[in-house]
């Protein structure tokens, strides 16, 4: 395993200091850039409210588009798992496949 890596992100002007592994180092700096950007969007709407609500709203926000993107991922997977069993049970039993009509040729443009 990779030793891990001193870096230091910035998010609302504040720095913060992180251990990650070397090939993880571009994608934190995304991350916590991303992370700014919320907050400091959230901040500019809503000028009255905290820096700790902002990044309350900026986690739920992030947590509910995680959550969005694991049942998008796990409906794919029944549909790929589906498809597949669906496939198997066709080479297990060629012989239940109906050919399809014929399509008449299509004359060239």
């Amino acid at each position: 395993m990779a030793p891990e890596k001193s870096i230091q992100v910035t998010i609302m002007g504040r720095s913060y200091p992180l251990r990650v592994r070397p090939e993880d180092e571009a994608l934190m700096y995304q991350l916590a850039a991303t992370v700014d950007e919320k907050m400091r969007a959230f901040r500019e709407a809503h000028p009255e409210q905290s820096e700790l609500t902002a990044a309350v709203i900026v986690a739920l926000s992030l947590a509910e588009a995680l959550y969005e993107a694991r049942e998008a991922l796990r409906e794919l997977d029944e549909t790929f798992c589906e498809a597949v069993q669906e496939l198997l049970a066709l080479l297990e039993h060629p012989e239940s496949v109906v050919a399809l009509p014929e399509q008449p040729a299509r004359d060239a443009i």
